[in-house]
């Protein structure tokens, strides 16, 4: 199988533990790009951190954020866009408020948060990786309920943390009833939140129309349960050795870890070989 397009979370499969990528990795992503294999991003991040890391790459690819609420070609224009349905925004404030809960709101370029606590340190670290034009800018909102109408235009998903696992389970069973919302998660300590119908699966298959190309001709490589619905839509659904079991259980292959350069170990057997 001629593969067409290669499509990559970043979070502990194209990135290292210190949230750099490789220069094993980048060198593979380039060689891909030779032969004219679209290279993806897709991520549950900001868009803003995606496009940051794709400066880091060493050339503009086409990006899923904010687990498939948003996709963006090289040159930023928007294919598709997702915003969070208004209701369901007020609900999950709500829910979060009465579990006393940290949450964010997400948007193309910017975090928003009721309060400013340790989960903000992960972007002031990431941002420290960037260019000053590429930083992804956080802000706090002291009224959510009230300034959320003022956002509710570009809101494309709601991240909730909670290292209490009971807690958090209770609030995702709580907001489970809510039909028009779809919930996931990228680590154990959160569950993030989007339109019903949003997935990096379906960004996928949205972009495999934008661009003309098959699902067969697809590769998705993953590791957390955000990662599952596009594993299982692309031809070669790929794990990388650090995934979750979940994950591990449905992919077609299961590449070296994050560690290891398991992107650039799927891009040699799969894109650059012979076979490929």
């Amino acid at each position: 199988m001629q593969y067409k397009l290669i499509a990559i979370d970043m979070d502990d499969t194209l990135l290292r533990h210190d949230k750099t990528i490789s220069k094993e990795n980048i060198e593979a992503l380039h060689k891909a790009r030779e032969k004219d294999v679209y290279v993806v991003i897709s991520t549950g991040r900001v868009f803003a951190s995606a496009y940051a890391y794709a400066d880091m790459i060493g050339f503009r690819t086409y990006i899923i954020a904010s687990n498939g609420a948003l996709i963006r070609d090289p040159d930023n224009n928007t294919i598709y866009e997702s915003i969070l349905n208004y209701e369901s925004m007020i609900e999950i404030i709500k829910t979060c408020q009465k579990y006393n809960t940290y949450f964010q709101l997400i948007n193309d370029t910017t975090v928003f948060s009721p309060e400013i606590t340790n989960k903000f340190q992960r972007y002031a670290e990431w941002n420290d990786l960037f260019r000053e034009a590429l930083k992804v800018e956080v802000k706090e909102i002291k009224n959510p309920l009230k300034e959320v109408g003022e956002l509710k235009a570009s809101i494309l998903k709601i991240i909730i943390f909670n290292e209490d696992a009971d807690t958090l389970k209770k609030i995702r069973e709580e907001l489970s009833e809510n039909d028009s919302i779809q919930i996931t998660s990228s680590y154990m300590d959160n569950i993030e939140i989007v339109n019903k119908g949003v997935s990096k699966g379906r960004a996928l298959e949205i972009l495999g129309g934008y661009l003309g190309i098959k699902r067969e001709e697809m590769i998705a490589i993953g590791d957390s349960e955000n990662d599952i619905e596009m594993i299982k839509f692309a031809g070669l659904g790929v794990a990388v050795e650090n995934a979750i079991e979940e994950v591990k259980k449905i992919a077609d292959f299961i590449t070296k870890s994050n560690m290891e350069d398991g992107v650039k170990y799927v891009i040699d057997n799969f894109i650059l070989s012979e076979e490929g």
